[in-house]
């Protein structure tokens, strides 16, 4: 959403598997025309399958998605339906998730390679990948529906937390021997290890 706050209104944006429509009134306060789509539900304006959408080429300038391109059946597919309905220069902003459980029937749990290439596949820029800081796997596990325990709950959210320390960008617990465990990680560092606990990855593409 930060990344549609920051353009000028008007703009024509999809919600693209928009659930209860929760983005449509700061969307709308924001100046912009909200379209919310689903397959299913009472919030959304138009109910339809994401791989054959009932819009004409170019009829956006704005995509925003949430957890929604793992319950897919076909995500190449999908993501060149979004591509041919986005304007030249439309942005298309969203997650996916990674590292969680299943759920709900979720069947495409992307890394972040794998959202490379479906992006690209569908002829779009990819402007950014990064994975979750606020969402590891820990915590999917602590907060998601599933037979998990109350006090297995409890340590993953423990673990979480733990996680978040140690992986701060000036920590390098392994090379505490070697007296560099202060050294400041690089990006590059930061987001390889981010990989590896992440539970959902982010994007930012454009047409």
């Amino acid at each position: 959403m930060g990344v549609l706050a920051m353009r000028t209104p008007p703009l024509d944006v999809l919600d693209w598997g928009c659930g209860s429509a929760e983005y449509r009134p700061l969307i709308e306060r924001l100046g912009h025309r909200y379209v919310g789509l689903d397959s299913e539900g009472a919030a959304a304006d138009i109910l339809a399958d994401v791989h054959a959408l009932p819009f004409e080429d170019g009829a956006f300038d704005h995509i925003i998605t949430n957890a929604v391109l793992e319950h897919v059946a076909n995500p190449f597919l999908a993501v060149c339906e979004l591509a041919r309905v986005m304007k030249p220069g439309a942005v298309f902003s969203g997650s996916v998730a990674f590292m969680e459980p299943h759920h709900y029937r979720s069947r495409f749990h992307l890394t972040a390679d794998a959202v490379m290439d479906v992006l690209t596949y569908a002829g779009l820029r990819v402007q950014a990948i990064w994975p979750s800081e606020t969402w590891l796997v820990f915590d999917s596990l602590a907060r998601m529906h599933g037979p998990i325990s109350g006090p297995s709950r409890q340590l993953f959210r423990l673990a979480g937390a733990l996680e978040r320390v140690i992986r701060q960008r000036h920590l390098h617990p392994r090379e505490l021997r070697n007296g560099r465990w202060l050294r400041r990680k690089s990006a590059e560092e930061y987001a390889d290890e981010l990989l590896v606990v992440t539970g959902q990855v982010d994007f930012l593409a454009s047409r």
